[in-house]
């Protein structure tokens, strides 16, 4: 699935065609298989550039399915519609919401989901945040499905995924991009750094 305008920023092209490389082999390291109508889950999503990486690692020949970011930001979250419900195939229910990712809880009408997605999450700005953010990610999956987390720091990835594992995650998969890119405002930070792919251990 291509967008219907362009990314923002330089670079963002090359690096999701990495993450797609790394999202592929994290499915496959995690024994996944996508069902034949997906429901996807994208949380503080902010402008969901990864949209068609995930629609394609888990939908390449779904007629239906269900895809939903959620992100704090409404700025964000207009690009995100402007960028991918023109390309949205007949079929294919996608919707981007302005509200709070981890309070999923309260958000009655959602269907349970297939694979929930966070990229580039920032656990040690708020480490209860995430805690909340993570127990509803892990009760918001169907029976077999995964949580996907990526991350821009080693160390913030590994207490991220120590917090996972304390709310009852099973880890499937661990996987080191070779090939991230480098980011030059901190120090060994780069773009999906580490990936980590998850079950809620029922």
């Amino acid at each position: 699935m291509n967008p219907a305008i362009p990314y923002t920023y330089p670079g963002i092209a090359e690096d999701l065609q990495r993450l797609r490389e790394l999202l592929g082999l994290g499915l496959r390291s995690a024994a996944w298989t996508p069902p034949t109508a997906p429901a996807v889950l994208n949380l503080a999503c902010g402008r969901a550039d990864e949209s068609g990486v995930l629609l394609s690692a888990v939908a390449p020949l779904a007629l239906e399915l269900f895809y939903l970011g959620i992100d704090l930001r409404p700025v964000e979250i207009a690009e995100a519609k402007s960028r991918w419900l023109p390309a949205a195939p007949p079929g294919w229910q996608l919707d981007f919401r302005a509200g709070d990712a981890s309070r999923t809880d309260r958000m009655k009408q959602l269907p349970p989901f297939d694979l929930v997605f966070i990229r580039h999450q920032n656990y040690w700005h708020d480490p209860a945040t995430w805690l909340v953010l993570f127990r509803n990610a892990l009760a918001a999956l169907k029976p077999g499905g995964v949580l996907v987390i990526t991350s821009y720091f080693d160390r913030e990835h590994e207490l991220a995924m120590a917090c996972l594992i304390e709310c009852g995650a099973t880890k499937l998969a661990e996987i080191k991009n070779p090939h991230a890119r480098p980011l030059p405002d901190a120090p060994n930070k780069s773009v999906d750094r580490r990936m980590g792919v998850f079950s809620n251990g029922c």
